[in-house]
Parts: structure tokens; sequence; C-alpha cells
């Protein structure tokens, strides 16, 4: 029974050892950030006059003019180097025990402040021995998250009041910015104060404007993108969405076995995903894990775009907060039928497109090549009566490498095609991406080419005809809602004059569809709000793009006033 109690005690130590050696950089972290207030504290009050005179004895004053500047400043570049100790960055490490060495030497020489000096090299000596603890590469000029920039500027600012509080009584005049014999603390204060909030100021500018990663992680090159077809060829696991990954403007983050992975971009501090990750289901949590621990290593947060609900159980594992963002538009293949009072107006768009000579034809991956320009053609005259320009990230565009992989609906009046979208594959469905027609083709032409995708996807396989998201649709405008729900709820209701949002889904609900929420994720620091911005920011090329400065739109007389928009959802 002993040896049995001894081995599990050994076993308990060993694992709180374990936990202590995870925690460490966050308990030195905060201690750093105890020693530099300690230090900007000293800075700005005023030292033991017998202490003072002891080292006046020894000492000329510029040296401890400068011993007093030098320990402010060491105190400042703790506050800094502690968010790199909470990254477990081994630069940091280094930088940290240099800092407080020099720290101990500056307090001695500044007032003989020995208690400091002693406690900054206890602390510097228990943090050697712990390199194995910050095992993160260092980067240069590291951007502060939001948090560490408040700690500073709130620090920079105590210390300024305490320092005005401390002198207060002191007359102040020019010369107290530069005389090093005259009121010596007093100047020294003054120029310490002018220093650190400057470079307090700039340091929370470029950090806050900065996009840790973005650089480092832009679009995925060849080989990263035949990786991605490779998983979107094999099918298992695969999601419509993954087929935006081969547009060539996302990064890719793959799974040890190469069979999974996601496709993201940075903006600003926040990585977006789009959509879930794409392949087997048993890679998927430690993929999302992986992707999380990637960007907080860099010192940004993982936002989930646009994830469905089975991904929900995987991201409350992460304790990530999740919001509703609006709902997906999927009719039954096997169950749509045009007969009923309700789908008149379908049938009616099937006749009259008939009549006026339209038909209907599947181009399967890759044989749209010789139908290209033709395509292009379409898609430039839409583009000129609608957007204006082309959008990205979570919507395709016309990339002909990319609408090769994908089946093709096109309409054909004629021999000339006059309407087409692309259709991305995954698991039992097929999703509408790219839509386009022209302004003279039949009207209700984009309601006879769903009709015949539907019954095409139906014929070969598919249980669902996926239409595209509905953004903030199904938000309720309750009062014990999110107010990020509510909120949503009411631009869904009254933003027509900003974005269809309303009839967008109403023009969906012509089909009878089954409506299946989709979320966004994030930490619970993030503000679900300004993740979405960047999203729409992504997806619109930028603020120009969002707010339609960039768009080239045709006059009104030329535009179509027959054929109903189909608008691209964001």
């Amino acid at each position: 029974m002993f040896k049995v109690n001894r081995a599990t005690a050994g076993r308990l130590i060993g694992r709180a050892a374990a936990l202590l050696f995870e925690v460490s950089p966050h308990i030195f972290a905060a201690l750093c950030v105890g020693s530099g207030i300690a230090l900007l504290t000293s800075g700005v009050t005023p030292a033991y006059e017998d202490r003072l005179d002891h080292i006046r004895a020894v000492l000329p004053p510029i040296l401890i003019e400068l011993s007093h500047f030098g320990a402010s400043i060491s105190g400042f570049l703790l506050l800094l180097l502690s968010a790199g100790l909470w990254r477990r960055r081994r630069g940091a490490w280094l930088a940290a025990v240099i800092v407080l060495v020099v720290a101990a030497v500056f307090s001695l020489f500044k007032g003989l402040d020995w208690e400091e000096a002693a406690e900054l090299l206890v602390l510097a000596a228990a943090l050697a021995p712990c390199r194995a603890a910050f095992n993160r590469r260092s980067r240069l000029f590291e951007a502060l998250s939001p948090s560490w920039v408040m700690l500073v500027l709130t620090v920079v600012a105590g210390m300024l009041w305490l320092g005005f509080f401390a002198y207060r009584d002191v007359a102040y005049s020019d010369d107290l910015w530069w005389s090093l014999l005259i009121d010596r603390e007093v100047s020294g204060f003054l120029r310490v104060g002018a220093v650190l909030a400057l470079l307090a100021v700039i340091i929370a500018g470029r950090s806050l404007v900065s996009a840790p990663g973005a650089r480092s992680h832009g679009p995925a090159g060849a080989p990263e993108l035949e990786r991605a077809l490779a998983v979107l060829q094999a099918g298992d696991g695969v999601m419509p969405d993954g087929w935006l990954a081969m547009l060539r403007d996302k990064a890719l983050m793959f799974s040890p076995s190469g069979r999974s992975f996601l496709a993201y971009r940075v903006r600003g501090r926040r990585w977006i995903t789009m959509g879930e990750p794409i392949g087997p289901q048993a890679e998927h949590l430690p993929l999302l894990w992986a992707f999380a621990e990637l960007a907080d290593s860099y010192g940004g947060v993982a936002v989930f775009y646009a994830v469905e609900e089975t991904a929900l159980a995987d991201l409350a594992t992460l304790g990530l907060a999740v919001r509703k963002i609006g709902e997906e538009a999927l009719v039954d293949t096997a169950a749509f039928t045009l007969q009923g009072r309700s789908r008149q107006n379908l049938r009616t768009a099937v006749n009259r497109c008939e009549r006026e000579g339209a038909g209907f034809e599947m181009l399967r991956p890759g044989a749209a090549a010789d139908q290209m320009a033709a395509l292009r053609a379409v898609s430039d005259v839409w583009l000129t009566h609608h957007i204006g320009v082309e959008k990205g990230f979570s919507l395709g565009r016309f990339d002909p490498d990319y609408l090769a992989l994908t089946p093709i609906a096109v309409v054909r009046q004629g021999e000339r095609i006059v309407a087409f979208a692309n259709l991305m594959p995954g698991g039992d469905r097929l999703a509408v991406d790219l839509m386009r027609f022209t302004p003279d083709a039949p009207p209700g032409v984009m309601d006879y080419l769903f009709i015949h995708a539907i019954q095409w996807a139906r014929d070969n396989g598919y249980a669902w005809l996926d239409l595209g998201r509905a953004p903030l649709a199904g938000l309720e405008n309750r009062r014990l809602a999110p107010v990020f729900a509510r909120v949503g709820a009411l631009v869904f209701e009254e933003g027509g004059a900003l974005y269809g949002f309303a009839g967008l889904r109403a023009w969906k609900a012509k089909f009878a569809p089954e409506w299946r929420p989709c979320f966004i994720a994030a930490p619970t620091s993030t503000p679900l709000a300004l993740a979405l911005l960047d999203v729409a920011l992504l997806t619109s090329g930028g603020w120009r793009g969002m707010l339609g400065l960039n768009a080239k739109r045709a006059s009104p007389a030329a535009r179509p006033s027959e054929t109903p928009a189909v608008s691209e959802e964001a």
C-alpha cells in the first residue's frame, strides 16, 4: 500500500510540476510587469536623500542622471518584454534576463536602491534556468495585443500622474527639461516621462494597425493548391465552401497527414477561416486547435466564419463564443417539384424561357475551357450592370482556372450563352457559387437555371442543392437576445437600402428550401461585429470595394428591368 501511495504521490507531483512548467511563462510575465511598474514608480518619486549623498560622493552627476533614465527605460522595456514572455518567445526570455540584471545595476547607481536591485536579481536568477519553457521563435518588432497596449498606456499614464503629484510643489520652468545641476530629480522625471509617453503612443499606434503574420501567411502557392485539390477530389469530409480555397487568395494550413486543410486570411489581428476544416472528421478538432495556436503565436486571434452546426461541438471545445450570422438555403432535390399553386411563378419562368429558345446544359469539370470566352463575356456585362467589381474570400470570382475545376450550369439561347453558374460539390450536396446572366436574357432565366440544376443534381445522386447564404436571416430581435442578434435583425429588416437582405431570402424561398443556420465563432474577447466587418472587407477587397467606390456601373437606362437581379452575398 505504501508503495502504491508513494507512486501515486510521485505521479501527482510530476503532473503538478508539468503544469507549473506550462504556466511559468505567464507567471514570469506577470512578475516582469510588476518589476516594470516598480522601476517606473521608483523613477518618478524622490529618492532617499541620505542614499543620494552616498552615491554623489563616489559617482559623477551625469552617471547618476543616466542611471535614473536607464532604470525607467528598463522598466518600460520589461512591460514590453512581458508580452513576449506571455507568448513563450525565446528572445523575450533572453532579453528579460539581461534587462533585469542591467536594471539592478541602474537601481544601485541612481539612488543606492539595493532592495529593488535585489528583487530584480532574484527574478533574473529564477528566470534564467527556465529557457525550455520559452519554446517559440522570436519575432523582431512584434506588435502588442490590444490588452497589452492598454496595460502599457495605463502604466505610463499612471507614472506621469504619480510624478506630477510627487513634485506638485515644484515651480516648473524650461530649465528643468535640460538642467543636470538644479532639481535633478524633477528634470529627470520630465525627460523620462516625455520619452516614455512618446514611445508608448508610437508603439500603441503601430500595434493597433498591424497585421501580425499577414506577410508570411499570404496566398497559397502552386504546390499547396495541388495538395488542397487532391483533398477536395478525394471527397472525404469535403464541404462545398472548400473549393473557394482554389481562388488563390487565401493561405492554407494542412493537417500533419495532409488529408485535411483550412483556408484563411489574416486581417489586422484576426485570422479568419473560410468555413470549417476540409477533410476527414477525425482530423477537424486537432486542426482547429493547431490553427488557433498558430494565430496566438503571432499575437492574433482565430475567427471561424460561416461554419455549420456540425462544427459547434468542436468550437465549444476551443472555448469560443458562437453567434448565428444567417441561414443557408438547401433544396431537397428528391422532394422538389413544380406542381402546386405555390410554384406557379417557377412554371411560368420555365415556360417563358423555353418559348424564347432557352436551353439548359451542364458542363462537366474541365469542359468549359472551349467556352471560357463566351462565359467571360457574360460575366463582364453582368459586372457592368451590377456590382462592377469582382468579390473574393467568401465568394467566387471569374477565374478560368477556378471555374475549370467545378461543374458549370449554362443557359443557351440558340448558340449563345446568356447565363451560367458554377456549382461546388461537397458530400451529398452541390452549392451554387458564381451566378451571372446578360441583360437581354429571357425574364426568369436564373429561376430556369436553378430549376434544371436541382433536377440535374437529383439525377446525379446529390441530395441537396445549396443556394447559398442569406446573411442575417433568422436572427431574433427579442429583449433577451444578444445585442449582436438584435442589431443584425434590425439591419435585416430595415437595411434594404444598403443591401437586399430580405429580398435575397425571399428570392431563394421560392424554391422551398430547408433553412440551416450558419455561424461565426471567435474568442470571447473578440468583438464579433468587428470580425464580420473584416469578413466584409476581405470579400469586397477593402473599404473602397465595400462602399461601392470601385464599381463601374451602367447607366440606369441600360440596366435590365424585367429580369430580377440575383445578388451575391458575403
